[in-house]
């Protein structure tokens, strides 16, 4: 569990920021008013006194994690209660997301797969590109594919699922959403699918080399 510096009585265990680190995704718990004072200050945002648009959190041996809010108008709640019959008493859970993460935006061929890191999934491949094998087994890659066959605007077969999701890995059509200054936190992971114009191509040189049999 993650504490955060400026909301003590607020604490984290998951959090996924972008690569300028920005906030995509917390999962956090505490009580109601210490919630509601979290998300009164994000969204004052930090130009008006008592407000905050950025918070750190710090896990047990001390390291501190920025993450950066700049706003909440981009982001969605989702608040529950924990059981009464817990060891720290009343307590809610708060989600928040960016609305990004929830929808598919097939105009633009851009969708997010999320997923609880514990679940099988293909983070080592995805981050580094060069394990194939880890890419084309699990609950996560079955997910990127299913993902990547929605948003494609070209049918795809499923004898197709190696070369073109190495492809698109080694393009970056399909990106883990962990960079290195700003790691995910805790036991949540996100894929980011996005497919340009390159990818149509890709396709159509593939049908007529033969590389993508029908």
């Amino acid at each position: 569990m993650y504490r955060i510096e400026e909301f003590p009585e607020v604490w984290v265990d998951a959090c996924l920021r972008s690569s300028e680190g920005r906030l995509m995704f917390l999962s956090a718990y505490g009580r109601d008013g210490s919630l509601m004072q979290l998300m009164a200050a994000l969204d004052l945002g930090g130009a008006e006194r008592g407000g905050a648009d950025r918070f750190h959190l710090v896990n047990s041996q001390g390291a501190r994690h920025p993450v950066d809010v700049n706003g909440t108008s981009r982001l969605n709640k989702h608040t529950g209660r924990l059981p009464k019959q817990n060891l720290f008493g009343p307590l809610s859970h708060m989600w928040l997301f960016d609305k990004t993460l929830q929808q598919e935006d097939k105009a633009n061929r851009i969708a997010w797969v999320l997923q609880h890191a514990e679940v099988p999934a293909v983070e080592p491949s995805l981050a580094t590109g060069n394990s194939l094998p880890a890419l084309n087994h699990g609950v996560m890659s079955d997910r990127v594919w299913q993902t990547l066959v929605r948003l494609s605007p070209v049918a795809l077969l499923e004898h197709w699922r190696e070369p073109v999701m190495q492809w698109c890995l080694d393009k970056g059509a399909i990106d883990a959403l962990n960079d290195p200054v700003y790691p995910a936190l805790g036991p949540v992971s996100a894929i980011r699918v996005s497919l340009s114009d390159h990818y149509l191509t890709f396709i159509s040189d593939s049908v007529r080399s033969g590389l993508l049999r029908a």
